[in-house]
């Protein structure tokens, strides 16, 4: 508990899944303890890719591409952070300063150990799919 490695092995399934060009997300349902390491994640890839793109021309659609993380798990992620608006039949992502302070203060938080995993040194090809779909 709180080592880091629940986080490093949801990572490396999320690498995995972008390396097979795939959406990915955990079976479900999760457990109380299984959601919050995933919400926590989820809030930090969304936050940092927020922070790395902006705001103005974004869709779930190019998040999840770009992520891997399945739709319906960052419109939940952008409904907790209560950055999520539904207004005259669309759905608006919210600015929140505040929130990229927190997130900006944290990330600098860090403990000088932290690692993400590096995508350059995964050594894997997804299996071949012998024409099945």
């Amino acid at each position: 508990m709180k080592q880091g490695y629940g986080k490093m092995l949801i990572d490396f399934s999320y690498l995995l899944s972008k390396t097979e060009c795939k959406v990915g997300s955990p079976e479900k349902p999760l457990s109380d303890l299984g959601l919050i390491s995933y919400r926590s994640y989820w809030k930090n890839i969304v936050l940092k890719y927020l922070h790395c793109y902006g705001y103005d021309t974004i869709s779930i659609k190019d998040i999840s591409q770009e992520t891997a993380i399945h739709p319906n798990d960052i419109v939940s992620t952008l409904q907790y952070l209560g950055l999520l608006k539904y207004w005259k039949g669309k759905h608006l992502v919210l600015r929140s300063p505040e929130l990229f302070e927190e997130f900006a203060k944290r990330v600098a938080a860090r403990p000088a150990n932290y690692q993400e995993i590096d995508p350059t040194c995964l050594q894997w090809s997804p299996p071949a799919l012998d024409g099945k779909p």
